[in-house]
């Protein structure tokens, strides 16, 4: 009888405290039931090990004692573990039921759009950092183990499969352990096996998710056995162009065949995510230099097959093993065994001849492009790039023009370094256009700097060009034309009438539509959230509002929400500032960190990052707060003064000048700028304007031992 015969049978029977309901799958460990928990009164999933593996104690020990060291694992991104044990000789774990999609059959209807993707990798990879932190290693990353819950988020099933780094490590070398099609080529070897593998299998789920499609096919088990360990993905842009090459080289470098070439940690691999996130480079090198975006498959030597060349690769490691000796990755093996790349069908597809450019219907490659001088013929100053960027040559100087009133998203942001860094060693000169109804956003900030970076490192000058006064005032005064260059050019796009309407023609006013009511499980969540801040429950009630946020509510829903989400923040601003009178720094930053997320559009939360950072020291990262702050809140003379400090550390004296004046612009009677302002004068030797502001300073401290509006901490402690 097959095993998932024998798994029906125990329908109807009650195991560990759980009455079983329902089969809901088997694999190799075992199987899972629907059951319900009858003293907690719930439905959850029931993992019950195989009777072949739980007749052998040492199974029976493994699986019991890896299910408990999961049940530490506490994240929204994995599965919760309620309880572990035996029953009439059944071992048993009670698992939370995870309700959603499987990714396995969502990539059954094709590729993912690349933010939802980028947003399930990132999350994947979170639940595993918290399983790396407790030294566990998951060992079987595939989508068939993962879920997309109802309110969007992944979570990670079945640590079935997971093991101690630290736990006899050499016994479990050599043998397989997961799914061969995601596995990494140090499972299949004589190889340790560390936190890594789950980057590599990672890498294998994004490329999937990203491409709709597997990076390795083969006959059989060994084809990809032997593909794993010799043969390089091509990048997923090549399978959809809509993906951005600095996205590819991210999950690129996650399937190095190397262990050491991979990102280090998962950590590491989410900050590369968070970069992208936040509309900026990622870290990773791009390994266009080393290899195409497009190399040549492998081929076997006449007469060899996968399952000969790597048994005969696997039984030298084995040998090597148990002498003692250092063992030779078959990555370095199977090339000297009949393992060889052939030429491709292609020529060697690097990011100038790949990324494409439009005039009209026509479709050219960047370079042919780029060879015409940015201006084919009939192609009337319009030659298209992306969905958002005009590419024109205007006195020599490439321009971009970014068209449209809407921030640029994460994949326009990241098309946009992919021009960049493409771009022929010859231009020496390129600017951004933002067109005159932009709205510039603080994410702008991000991407213009590394933009300037981008093409800095290459020796090629960068403008900024700004189509409107108001997009100019806001870039001066975030400071940013301290380093880069920044251009007006102002466009009339529309007539105004200065006529006055005619009575008659004055539109009656129109009471504003009420929003329509909310869907019940919005009103759930609304719920939950009242609840939670009535525990004092922040983190979870900031959780409970970012899905609130992705059940889709229109801007007037939100509009009504507008008070929930005041008294969440609120709370949480006061957390975080007692948090940090306290010096407990990691409880401040995670409560302004998620002041950040909860509403980007409000300046405290960057603002008291941006001091937070200040006090330890850390001052680029700061100012870069701070410069957040001001976007969102320009008329704040405190935040101009406390920028001006940490620029006068970073010795920007130029630009502490520059944000103490903003400071008394907007606050005359902010006597601690006086005294800086007057520093910064005598270390600049203006000593009579250093002379001037000081008397300003003691004629106001004597009238007043406090400004109007005083900073905290008192300025003229810290000093310029």
């Amino acid at each position: 009888m097959s095993t998932e015969n024998l798994a029906f049978k125990l329908i109807g029977q009650t195991i560990g405290g759980c009455q079983v309901k329902k089969l809901l799958g088997t694999g190799g460990m075992g199987a899972v039931y629907l059951a319900h928990q009858v003293s907690l009164g719930k439905e959850v999933a029931l993992k019950i090990l195989d009777e072949r593996w739980s007749r052998q104690a040492r199974h029976a020990e493994g699986f019991l004692r890896e299910a408990r060291l999961a049940a530490k694992l506490e994240d929204e991104h994995i599965v919760q573990i309620y309880d572990v044990g035996t029953d009439g000789g059944r071992h048993f774990i009670v698992m939370q039921l995870a309700r959603g999609e499987n990714l396995k059959d969502r990539l059954k209807r094709g590729a993912i759009e690349v933010e939802e993707a980028l947003k399930y990798i990132e999350g994947i990879a979170r639940g595993l950092a918290m399983a790396h932190k407790h030294g566990i290693v998951h060992r079987d990353i595939k989508p068939g183990n993962l879920v997309i819950g109802e309110d969007g988020t992944v979570k990670i099933l079945d640590f079935g499969l997971a093991k101690l780094e630290e736990a006899e490590s050499d016994k479990s070398q050599g043998q397989f352990m997961g799914s061969i099609a995601y596995m990494s080529p140090e499972q299949s070897e004589y190889m340790p096996i560390d936190s890594r593998t789950d980057i590599y299998s990672l890498g294998i789920t994004a490329w999937q998710c990203l491409a709709g499609q597997m990076p390795f096919r083969g006959e059989n088990n060994f084809d990809l056995i032997v593909k794993h360990h010799t043969e390089e993905p091509v990048a997923p842009s090549v399978i959809r162009r809509e993906i951005p090459l600095t996205i590819s080289r991210v999950v690129l470098r996650m399937l190095y065949k190397n262990p050491a070439d991979r990102y280090a940690s998962v950590d590491d691999l989410l900050l590369d995510l968070k970069l992208i996130r936040r509309h900026q480079l990622p870290a990773a090198p791009s390994p266009w230099g080393k290899r195409a975006l497009n190399p040549d498959p492998i081929e076997l030597a006449p007469g060899a097959t996968s399952e000969k060349l790597y048994k005969q690769a696997l039984e030298m490691q084995r040998g090597l093993f148990q002498a003692g000796k250092s063992v030779v990755p078959m990555r370095e093996l199977l090339p000297k065994m009949g393992v060889k790349h052939k030429p491709g069908t292609e020529a060697p597809l690097l990011p100038a001849a790949f990324l494409e450019t439009r005039c009209g219907e026509k479709r050219m490659p960047l370079v042919f492009a780029a060879k015409q001088g940015f201006a084919p013929p009939d192609c009337d100053g319009k030659l298209g790039y992306g969905e958002r960027f005009r590419l024109q040559n205007i006195d020599d100087r490439l321009v971009v023009r970014v068209r449209g009133q809407k921030s640029l998203g994460i994949v326009d942001v990241q098309r946009l370094f992919d021009l960049l860094e493409a771009l022929p060693q010859s231009i020496k000169q390129a600017a951004v256009a933002l067109d005159p109804d932009y709205i510039a956003q603080g994410s702008d900030i991000r991407w213009v700097v590394d933009t300037y970076n981008i093409l800095d490192k290459r020796g090629c000058q960068f403008t900024l060009i700004v189509g409107s006064m108001e997009n100019h005032t806001t870039f001066v005064n975030l400071g940013i034309d301290s380093h880069i260059k920044l251009e007006l050019e102002l466009e009339r796009t529309q007539t105004l009438s200065l006529e006055r309407l005619a009575p008659k023609d004055t539109p009656a006013p129109v009471a504003p539509d009420k929003p329509p009511p909310l869907t019940p499980s919005a009103n759930a969540l609304v719920a939950q959230i009242e609840a939670l801040l009535q525990a004092g429950d922040m983190l979870e009630a900031a959780r409970a509002w970012r899905r609130l946020v992705s059940e889709g509510l229109e801007r007037r829903q939100l509009a009504a929400l507008d008070d929930l989400r005041t008294r969440l923040y609120d709370k949480l601003l006061s957390d975080g500032r007692e948090a940090m009178e306290a010096d407990d720094h990691d409880t401040a930053t995670e409560r302004f960190n998620t002041l950040i997320d909860l509403d980007p559009g409000r300046y405290e939360g960057h603002f008291y990052k941006g001091l937070l950072l200040k006090s330890e020291g850390k001052l680029e990262y700061a100012q870069a707060f701070l410069t957040q702050a001001i976007l969102a809140a320009p008329d704040e003379s405190e935040l101009f003064y406390h920028r001006a400090i940490v620029r006068s550390r970073v010795d920007d004296l130029e630009g502490a000048l520059r944000d103490l004046d903003m400071a008394l612009q907007h606050n005359p009677r902010l006597v601690a700028a006086y005294y800086n302002r007057a520093k910064v004068h005598h270390q600049m030797q203006r000593d009579d304007l250093a002379k001037r502001d000081m008397l300003m300073y003691q004629r106001l401290k004597g009238g007043s031992t406090k400004s109007a509006r005083a900073p905290s901490p008192t300025p003229e402690a810290e000093g310029v």
